[in-house]
């Protein structure tokens, strides 16, 4: 994901826009992802600042993850921001880059991570997987007794009376 910046290299104060789209097939570098149904396509500005090239972008994609309920394949939207220096200079705080290129792919790579939700639901309303069997309870109940309780806990247990209401 490299953006051209021949253009302003030299010419301070001056901006750039791009458009770039990937498709990414690898998705060893995102651990709960299952796969990428959109490339990604990230639009923005690169401006020139003495030197420095601020990157100004938005990204977004397309992916499938597992439900954290129930493990079902669900489709996420998912959107980032980028706000970055680079420097050819080795300047400390910024990315650098070499040429006339600037290549955004662990940049946008991270975005990526970032934008994703922690935990994803097929639905609000998903009720997950049985502890004890691992049936999908949304298609149905099973017969499994859920009614255990930790022996940690079953002194409290006398506290409670539970045939009252409370």
């Amino acid at each position: 994901m490299n953006v051209d910046i021949s253009k302003i290299l030299k010419a301070n104060g001056e901006s750039l826009d791009f458009e770039i789209e990937k498709n990414i097939t690898d998705i060893e570098n995102y651990p709960d992802v299952c796969e990428f149904l959109s490339p990604v396509k990230v639009e923005g500005t690169v401006t020139n600042f003495e030197g420095e090239f601020l990157v100004e972008a938005k990204g977004s994609t397309t992916v499938v993850m597992n439900c954290s309920r129930c493990l079902k394949p669900t489709t996420v939207d998912v959107k980032f921001g980028i706000k970055e220096n680079f420097s050819n200079t080795g300047k400390e705080e910024t990315e650098t880059f070499l040429g006339d290129t600037i290549d955004l792919t662990s940049i946008v790579g991270r975005s990526i991570l970032i934008g994703l939700p922690m935990k994803v639901v097929c639905d609000e309303d998903c009720k997950g997987l049985c502890p004890i069997c691992g049936k999908d309870l949304n298609e149905g109940d099973c017969e499994c007794d859920t009614t255990y309780i930790d022996p940690r806990f079953e002194s409290l247990r006398s506290l409670f009376k539970l045939d009252e209401e409370v």
